[in-house]
């Protein structure tokens, strides 16, 4: 992969260097662009919304949850670039004998921004994830459709940031630290599981 942001590349060139034999893009840079591709489907639902008398009252609202999802979108491509920059840094490590690389702070440090880049993106789904829950009787029902995808999207994104998190959390040498990881595994996978219901199971 080239030293180019991944919010500069193509489609096309994207999926390329993610199909490539190399540690970048990986699942945390691609569950940060399905991220993106919620976020802006939500901005999409609420641009087909607004205008139509129907839904006037709800314009401000409207306006600030697309400030949310316009955002989140810019944000989770940055997020893209820092899990890929995370994961590179720790994979060049693993090389290192165990034994030698325990005693090495920057393996530490690795390993702490491996789980902190996707611990982002995790919380910046939820909060994707929560604003989309918000929509489904403000937003015009011929949009119903691509609002549940952004939500699924966002759930996925959210579920595949934590597989991230949870793969690194048994490289923490601190119990105390790997226990607050899981409570923070835990509490997520539930808020998703509640905001991705339908809501008819609500």
């Amino acid at each position: 992969m080239t030293n180019m942001r991944i919010a500069q590349m193509s489609v096309d060139s994207f999926v390329t260097a993610l199909a490539a034999k190399q540690p970048v893009p990986g699942g945390g840079a691609a569950a940060a662009c399905v991220l993106a591709q919620a976020s802006a489907l939500g901005s999409m639902v609420i641009a087909y919304t607004q205008g139509k008398p129907k839904f006037a009252e709800h314009h401000a609202r409207l306006e600030r949850l697309d400030q949310i999802f316009t955002n989140a979108r810019i944000e989770a491509l940055d997020l893209a670039d820092r899990d890929a920059a995370a994961y590179l840094t720790l994979n060049s490590l693993w090389k290192i004998p165990s034994d030698q690389r325990s005693a090495m702070p920057q393996w530490h440090e690795a390993v702490n921004e491996a789980i902190a880049a996707p611990s982002a993106i995790a919380d910046l789904a939820l909060g994707v994830l929560a604003a989309l829950a918000t929509m489904s009787t403000i937003t015009s029902a011929q949009l119903a459709s691509d609002l549940r995808i952004a939500q699924l999207f966002a759930h996925t994104a959210m579920e595949s940031a934590l597989l991230n998190v949870q793969v690194n959390l048994p490289q923490l040498c601190d119990v105390s630290t790997r226990a607050a990881g899981d409570a923070f595994l835990a509490s997520r996978r539930s808020e998703g599981a509640r905001l991705i219901a339908p809501p008819s199971a609500k």
